[in-house]
């Protein structure tokens, strides 16, 4: 199973829907959740309809602000909605080969340290032990000072907060393979996207891994969740296809150098 989470930054844009159809296929992705879409209603539905996966489940957004999607193909996983609020969308996932049950809840922290104490309220709320549970998505903070680069001083009392509500619900930070920051603009770098579980995951996965991958068009990279560390790679032969977000990468020119070159 591949979980993915972004911050798209709006999904009304004309391009949006070959731009989440090249995340899934680069990254194999069966489960995708989106935050920050900014769309609601109809206009909503109509994109989803357009993102290649035949079932979703949405938390609307709010004027401008917010808006979690959650999004599968009913083949191989079966998502069943359990509670929301305007930060989070807490839901069972169901793998339809083995019939195990998982618990996932995407995150979209609001930006202020006020508005997030109800987060932490929620997630409290629903701390789970006996099911596996995942916690992915932008939670808006940070929790040390290795995660951000640049920029004004930490807020040591919003940093407090979120690791007290870590603690309190038992949650096992996940160890991130490559990239540690996960936004990124204009120099600044920030870990703002983030991947807990708990023990029974761990227990019910124990070979799972994380990384951050592009940014596609979005200051937030992709974050990927691959509950068995085995690569899914397709096997059909595909055309190369230029992606425009390779050029957005810092060393994307000295990648490009070295392998022209090992190919002389």
């Amino acid at each position: 199973m591949i979980i993915a989470s972004w911050n798209c930054r709006g999904a009304g844009g004309r391009a949006f829907p070959l731009t989440v159809k090249d995340i899934v296929n680069k990254y194999c992705i069966n489960i995708l959740c989106l935050i920050e879409p900014r769309i609601s209603g109809d206009r909503a539905d109509r994109v989803c309809r357009e993102l290649g996966f035949t079932n979703w489940i949405r938390v609307e957004s709010t004027g401008f602000f917010g808006g979690i999607w959650i999004m599968w193909d009913n083949v191989a996983f079966d998502v069943s909605y359990i509670t929301s609020t305007t930060q989070l969308l807490h839901c069972q996932i169901k793998d339809l080969n083995s019939n195990l049950m998982s618990l996932v809840t995407i995150v979209y922290g609001e930006t202020t340290p006020s508005g997030r104490m109800a987060l932490w309220s929620s997630l409290r709320s629903l701390a789970n032990l006996a099911s596996p549970w995942l916690v992915i998505g932008d939670f808006n903070v940070y929790l040390s000072p290795n995660d951000k680069l640049g920029g004004a001083d930490l807020p040591w009392a919003s940093m407090n907060h979120f690791k007290d509500c870590i603690d309190d619900t038992n949650l096992i930070e996940a160890k991130i393979h490559g990239e540690r920051f996960s936004w990124e603009k204009q120099g600044l770098k920030e870990r703002l996207n983030w991947v807990f579980s708990n023990l029974r995951w761990i227990n019910s996965f124990p070979n799972f891994i994380v990384h951050h991958g592009l940014k596609f068009k979005s200051d937030h990279r992709v974050v990927v969740v691959n509950s068995s560390s085995v690569s899914q790679n397709r096997t059909f032969k595909r055309n190369f296809s230029y992606q425009i977000a390779w050029a957005l990468e810092d060393d994307f020119n000295n990648i490009t150098k070295q392998a022209w070159l090992n190919n002389d």
